[in-house]
């Protein structure tokens, strides 16, 4: 990472593989940074997953370019790592894998995937994280013209899963159910996405 992306503790910036962004809180270890994200969560970030903001707000990173930004890395990862395999910027970096379906996403709202350190907030802080974090993943998934995304929520005590089916109850043109139990077990709810 050059000098004049090296992210110290005020700095903005905008996420790469979500909606948002937050304020440099501290730095954590060689290659990540505690952010305190606009909706006031504090969380642990890779760098490689953030942008800086530049000073000037109106010449400021916003979501579409740091998305840009983050797919041009995807892929060019995607390409290095699979390059014996036929990965190339023509078919977008991606080698032959029959098992994996473009037009599916899952989204696992396990917290310690999500999270460094979970003990930091209250249960019902958590729940709401989780709850917006899939909310985010599923609008992506609407503007990416997914067919169908898998929220993995986990059996527990069901209530992440019954806030997940209220909040899915707001959207048009979605339809669910419980996911394939033989894949994913009793913990994931299956949403297919009609696009008109």
């Amino acid at each position: 990472m050059s000098a004049q992306w090296k992210l110290v503790p005020g700095d903005e910036v905008s996420f790469l593989n979500e909606v948002g962004g937050g304020v440099v809180l501290a730095n954590v270890g060689r290659d990540s940074v505690k952010v305190r994200t606009l909706d006031g969560f504090e969380l642990v970030y890779p760098v490689r997953e953030l942008v800086k903001n530049t000073i000037d707000p109106s010449r400021a990173v916003g979501d579409h370019q740091a998305s840009l930004r983050a797919a041009d890395d995807r892929l060019a990862e995607r390409i290095q790592r699979d390059k014996g395999r036929g990965a190339s910027v023509q078919n977008g970096g991606k080698a032959h894998d029959p098992s994996v379906d473009p037009a599916v996403m899952e989204v696992d709202l396990h917290l310690h995937k999500l999270v460094e350190d979970e003990s930091l907030l209250s249960d019902s802080e958590k729940l709401r994280f989780q709850l917006e974090f899939f909310e985010r993943r599923l609008n992506t998934a609407i503007r990416e013209r997914k067919k169908r995304v898998i929220v993995i929520h986990g059996v527990g005590e069901g209530v992440l899963r019954e806030e997940v089916r209220k909040a899915l109850q707001y959207y048009e043109g979605v339809r669910f159910d419980d996911a394939d139990p033989r894949r994913y077990g009793y913990g994931a709810t299956a949403i297919d996405i009609l696009h008109y």
